[in-house]
């Protein structure tokens, strides 16, 4: 059996051998090459085609991967060229930020020229149980003492009640036990600004002893009198909120919202000598 199948095979790689060997030369002797290379290229032609769509497949393969690195490498380019703007971006922000808190301390400065200041980052918050206190990056080193006032452009924040060498804290006017000499820009009458328990979570404070006869009004800008030393007269304290009349003493109940954002300071000035005026035209320093 294994002899006749070799005998086979053979036999037909002979035959196969002669027709490509003879028939050419007689399709050649006959003038028929025509018909001989009509028919090869008949075979091929499918062949052909199929390795010209293989090879494009390939190319078209290669390319993919060729574009996806290419994308894969652009788009790492352009994270960090996001990444760059975003510094600038914060860089520009906090420049920014700087720009404007010097200006203002320039114009105050400029408006109170017998100011002495010292600048400071607020550097903590104590928030709770009505408390609001401040840390400060500056303290005795920066010859800061107890009881210098703090403020900033907008308006006061508090006094110094606690220092240390490189820090100190500071009890803002809404703090229960804050309380500072204040008059009614418009009416000129005086009062005391005082924190409360109740308002002082909203940054508001009360405006007591006010004159019976007072015509306060809602959106009034309260000041500072100068009266305890503490603070020098003319700075806003806030605007009246409400005003309401009490139906058992007949007195009004004045509520003022403080001009400075207790909750977002980032810097403060310390004025650590000033000379002023009181409401009475007494002459007051530190």
């Amino acid at each position: 059996m294994k002899h006749f199948l070799k005998d086979k095979f053979f036999y037909i790689m002979t035959v196969i051998a002669l027709v490509v060997t003879i028939v050419p030369t007689v399709f050649y002797s006959m003038g028929l090459t025509f018909v001989f290379r009509d028919a090869v290229n008949m075979l091929l032609t499918p062949m052909q085609k199929g390795f010209h769509y293989a090879t494009e497949a390939l190319d078209g393969f290669a390319a993919y991967f060729y574009k996806f690195d290419s994308l894969v490498e652009e788009n790492n380019r352009l994270k960090e060229e996001i990444r760059d703007l975003r510094e600038q971006i914060y860089d520009s922000a906090d420049l920014e930020e700087m720009y404007t808190w010097m200006s203002d301390f320039l114009e105050l400065k400029m408006q109170h020229q017998d100011y002495r200041m010292t600048a400071a980052a607020v550097t903590g918050r104590e928030s709770g149980n009505y408390s609001r206190i401040l840390t400060i990056d500056a303290g005795s080193a920066a010859e800061l003492t107890l009881g210098m006032p703090v403020i900033t452009s907008d308006g006061i924040v508090g006094q110094i009640t606690e220092l240390g060498y490189t820090w100190a804290r500071v009890t803002t006017i809404v703090e229960p036990n804050s309380s500072v000499g204040a008059y009614i820009e418009r009416t000129g009458d005086a009062g005391v600004c005082e924190g409360s328990f109740e308002l002082s979570d909203d940054g508001l404070c009360l405006l007591n002893y006010l004159p019976a006869d007072c015509r306060v009004q809602e959106g009034d800008r309260v000041l500072s009198s100068g009266f305890g030393s503490v603070y020098p007269r003319g700075l806003v304290i806030g605007y009246v909120s409400s005003v309401e009349e009490d139906p058992y003493t007949r007195g009004l109940t004045v509520t003022v919202r403080c001009a400075a954002e207790m909750s977002s300071l980032s810097r403060v000035m310390v004025i650590t000598s000033f000379e002023s005026t009181a409401v009475d035209g007494s002459i007051l320093a530190d």
